[in-house]
């Protein structure tokens, strides 16, 4: 029988009416947890001096609601299932209060993590708590664990008492019609959160978005191309937020750079770039480069996408940083610096650099500056343009006699891999295109790497253009040059049917080729293990005279000083996180869980990661956090 209801009622109340009545008692029991919720995340939300001021308060009074009703209503789902059909009603009040006890007690874990380290709560800091890697930083006394103990006790008295209230407010037959009205009017807070999301994240208006780090676990919704058909185009936000509720203390102190030589520096980032490609077959031009420059052997992406991949290669700083960059629209400090220092910018992308973000993340102060490809083309004919684009602009400085940062990011390197008709494929047969569907773990890959080799080909021709224009104008030797990949790419090179990138974190999604060209430092081969975090602190302090610390605005390794011996790097993926140590990669899930794998991604016998690779990770991942 149902909770509350008089058994001579409950006996004539038919299957479906009591059913009805169970779901309209468990959306009440949802909506009221959903209250509880919004208290505590409101308890880290400055409602005074918001960020976001008026328009930030208001996009958060309709977000946040949506928000948590969706999470409370999930973990209310297997509390419903088993709760519907039984005779007596005990099943589903029992498990819906376990489980809403349970995302309490959650929310309030998160609240705490957020209050300390301006993040919410995630695989790496739950493995740091449930596997004992943090008990070296942070000792709870017996008292603590008391207080949290009773502290969960309140919290599961509460929702008992909660789900009796609700069985007592519940009339005995509640109208089928409200319940569907009340599940509307939480879908339109759903969708219209969404929406409204997706509007001033176009827009790039920072009073909005600063308001998701305070949406616990909060995945938003973009549609960046489609609200630019709309007009709707990202505006330049002017400053930095408001110290107060930054998320970041960044960099740690004021940079002091100055540079007398002031030399040009090029990078040359081609997307998907594989480790094994640097070759005179494959690669000629730059192979010839390398001849004469430091060849980082073991240099590895920041993540397996290109968002956080790039990202690591312009700020110096390991990927778990874009939400917060993005939030804030913090700029790397390379362009301040080489703006500062008078430099002319040239920074081309073959694909826009508005989807992923970095129009508002590492260019956000010089957006003004990007150039993109011809969007009519396909990426081989904007690879050419862009190039041809970036030889007029340097050609321009040196007659202004200014010096130059050129930025170009080559897109014919990503799958479908393009280069110009009629362009000879390096072996067949090769692929006239690529069918993701044909893809399988028996699948041959030969004829579609013989095209992505015949794609990489074509875009060290262009790279060969570049090099040849420096040395036509007496720039080789006054220039940095740098040719690496964003992240790599795998076609199932670990016969475990991974293809392409954002899949995995073995080599073949994270190794990339690091060739660096600087005038005057010796060339060779460099056996370390080195990281995109790394390149950004060598061009500061090397090429632009800073005398910071590195650690004081970046996690990265000098890469012309002797190597320090093993390190842990940090890399991420649109899902996941790994930290690398040595031959070992441990791979955190959403939910905590740590997978210790091999480099070719079998499980070790040793499960439990190794605790210093893991504080190591979290001391970068935390060092330029508020605290």
């Amino acid at each position: 029988m149902d909770a509350a209801l008089p058994d001579a009622t409950a006996a004539v109340i038919s299957g479906p009416a009591r059913r009805w009545r169970r779901l309209a008692w468990w959306s009440l029991f949802v909506a009221a947890n959903a209250v509880l919720a919004a208290l505590i995340a409101l308890g880290n939300v400055p409602l005074r001096d918001n960020p976001g001021g008026t328009l930030g308060l208001a996009y958060l009074a309709f977000a946040l609601p949506g928000h948590l009703l969706a999470f409370g209503a999930l973990a209310g789902l297997l509390p419903l299932a088993i709760g519907l059909w039984p005779r007596s009603a005990r099943a589903l009040s029992v498990s819906a209060v376990i489980c809403q006890g349970l995302w309490l007690c959650l929310l309030l874990v998160d609240a705490k993590v957020f209050a300390l380290y301006r993040f919410h709560l995630n695989a790496m800091v739950a493995n740091m708590v449930f596997g004992g890697a943090l008990q070296d930083q942070v000792s709870l006394s017996w008292k603590t664990w008391l207080q949290a103990a009773a502290l969960v006790s309140a919290i599961f008295a509460a929702q008992g008492l909660l789900a009796w209230a609700c069985w007592k407010l519940l009339p005995a037959a509640p109208r089928r019609r409200r319940v569907l009205q009340a599940w509307a009017v939480v879908a339109l807070l759903m969708g219209g959160g969404q929406v409204a999301t997706a509007y001033y994240d176009a827009l790039g208006e920072r009073a909005v978005i600063s308001q998701w780090n305070y949406l616990p676990w909060a995945q938003p919704i973009t549609a960046k191309s489609a609200m630019r058909r709309f007009g709707v185009v990202s505006q330049h936000q002017v400053g930095l937020p408001d110290p107060r509720h930054a998320q970041l203390n960044y960099p740690l102190q004021p940079l002091r750079c100055q540079s007398h030589q002031r030399p040009n520096v090029l990078m040359v980032v081609l997307e998907s770039l594989r480790h094994d490609v640097l070759t005179p077959q494959f690669m000629p031009n730059v192979s010839q480069l390398a001849r004469s420059s430091r060849v980082y052997e073991h240099h590895f992406s920041t993540g397996n996408a290109t968002r956080y991949g790039l990202f690591g290669l312009l700020y110096g700083l390991p990927g778990g940083y874009w939400p917060s960059m993005l939030d804030e629209q913090r700029g790397s400090q390379l362009f301040k610096v080489l703006g500062q220092q008078g430099y002319d910018l040239h920074l081309y992308g073959s694909a826009p650099l508005y989807s992923p973000e970095f129009d508002r993340t590492a260019f956000a102060d010089v957006r003004d500056q990007l150039h993109q490809g011809p969007s009519e083309l396909t990426s081989d004919g904007r690879d050419a343009a862009i190039v041809a684009g970036l030889q007029k602009d340097i050609r321009a400085s040196q007659a202004a006699q200014r010096p130059w940062f050129g930025f170009v990011f080559l897109d014919s390197t990503h799958a479908p891999y393009h280069m110009p008709a009629g362009y000879p494929p390096l072996a067949t047969p090769m692929a006239d295109a690529i069918d993701f569907l044909k893809f399988g773990p028996e699948h041959d890959p030969t004829p579609e790497l013989n095209r992505y080799h015949t794609a990489v080909h074509y875009a060290d021709s262009l790279i060969g253009s570049l090099l040849d224009d420096l040395r036509a104008q007496g720039l080789d030797q006054d220039t940095i040059v740098l040719v690496t990949g964003d992240h790599a790419e795998e076609f199932n090179d670990l016969k475990l049917n991974y293809w392409g990138h954002n899949g995995n974190f073995s080599n073949h999604q994270l190794q990339v080729p690091f060739v660096l060209h600087w005038p005057g430092q010796g060339g060779g081969r460099d056996a370390r293990v080195s990281s995109h975090e790394d390149w950004v602190p060598t061009l500061m302090r090397h090429g632009l005279g800073c005398e910071n610390a590195l650690t004081d605005y970046s996690t990265g390794h000098d890469l012309l000083a002797a190597p320090t011996g093993k390190r842990a790097l940090v890399v991420e993926s649109w899902s996941q996180r790994a930290v690398r140590n040595g031959e070992a990669i441990y791979v955190f899930d959403k939910f905590g869980n740590a997978t210790a794998l091999d480099a070719r991604y079998r499980p070790l016998p040793q499960q439990t990661p190794d605790a210093a690779s893991i504080r190591a990770a979290w001391e970068a991942l935390t060092r330029f956090r508020n605290r």
